[in-house]
C-alpha cells in the first residue's frame, strides 16, 4: 500500500512539472514572438501591454466550442508545419486564439484598432493597405511585399488584395475576426486557388474534403515560404482551410516552438 502511494505521488509530481514546464515554454514562445509588449512572468501567466492574462487552458473537449473559450495554451497547442501536407480532421493551427490576448494586444474596439493602423505600401499591386502597426507587423508586411515584387510570377499572384482591417465577427460564429485587429490580409488569388472551407458546403463538426490543388501549386508554395519568413501564417494550412487568408502570427513560427 505505501508502495502504491510513493508511485502516486512520484506520478502526479511528474505530471505538476510537465504542466509548470508547459506553460513556462508558452510564456516564453509568446515573450520570443513579441518581445515589445509580452513578458513571460512565471508558470501562470504573462504581461501583455502590462495587462496580466493567465496561461489558461480551455476545458472543453468540443473543437468548435473550443474555438470560443481558446486560453493561451489553446493558441500554441496545435504545432504550425513547415511543409505542405493535406492536414487531419480538426487540425487548425492558428485558428485556436485567446480573445483577451489580442483585445490588449491590438485593440477592444474598432476605434482603438484604428489609431493603431498606418498605411502600407504592398508592392505588388502599387496600392496603400491600412495595417497594425502594432509589433511593427505594418514592416513585415511591407518587406514581404517588397520581397515579391522581385519575382513577376509571385507578383501577379499578389497584386490583388481583398481586404485587411475589417472590423466584423468571423462568418457564422460570435467570434471576432483577425480582420478586426489589422493584422490580417486576403488576397484574390488566380488559377481558381481562393478557396474557403464553408465556400465549399462544409460544415461544423463535419468531415470535409481537403483540395488538394492547393498543395500543388508551387508559387504559391513560394509565396507562402516568403509570409511565413516575416511572421505570418497561412490558413491554406488549416483543415478549415481559408486559402486567401495571411495572418501576422509569429508565435507559431518560432523553431523552438513549432
Amino acid at each position: 500500500m505505501r508502495r502504491a502511494c510513493i508511485a502516486s505521488i512520484v506520478f502526479a509530481l511528474a505530471i505538476s512539472a510537465t504542466s509548470v514546464q508547459a506553460a513556462q515554454d508558452v510564456g516564453r514562445c509568446l515573450e520570443s514572438a513579441y518581445p515589445e509588449n509580452v513578458k513571460a512572468l512565471d508558470a501562470h501567466s504573462i504581461l501583455v501591454r502590462g495587462q496580466r492574462l493567465p496561461l489558461s487552458k480551455a476545458n472543453e473537449p468540443d473543437f468548435d466550442k473550443r474555438l470560443n473559450q481558446a486560453g493561451l495554451y489553446d493558441q500554441l497547442e496545435q504545432r504550425y508545419p513547415s511543409g505542405f501536407e493535406a492536414p487531419v480532421f480538426n487540425y487548425d493551427p492558428g485558428r485556436m486564439r485567446n480573445s483577451a490576448f489580442f483585445n490588449i494586444m491590438y485593440g477592444d474596439s474598432a476605434e482603438e484598432v484604428r489609431r493603431q493602423l498606418v498605411p502600407v505600401f504592398w508592392a505588388p499591386s502599387g496600392t496603400r493597405l491600412p495595417f497594425t502597426s502594432v509589433n511593427g507587423a505594418n514592416l513585415k508586411l511591407e518587406a514581404v511585399g517588397h520581397e515579391l515584387a522581385q519575382y513577376p510570377e509571385l507578383k501577379r499572384y499578389m497584386a490583388k488584395p481583398n481586404g485587411s482591417f475589417n472590423y466584423r465577427v468571423v462568418a457564422g460564429t460570435q467570434r471576432k475576426s483577425p480582420h478586426s485587429y489589422g493584422m490580417t490580409i486576403d488576397f484574390d488569388l488566380p488559377k481558381g486557388l481562393n478557396m474557403y472551407w464553408r465556400w465549399s458546403g462544409c460544415r461544423d463538426g463535419e468531415r470535409c474534403a481537403y483540395p488538394q490543388k492547393l498543395l500543388t501549386d508551387p508559387i504559391l508554395q513560394k509565396i507562402v515560404g516568403i509570409f511565413e519568413k516575416h511572421g505570418f501564417i497561412w490558413g491554406g494550412k488549416w483543415y478549415h482551410f481559408d486559402s486567401v487568408h495571411f495572418e501576422y502570427r509569429p508565435e507559431l513560427l518560432i523553431n523552438e516552438c513549432r
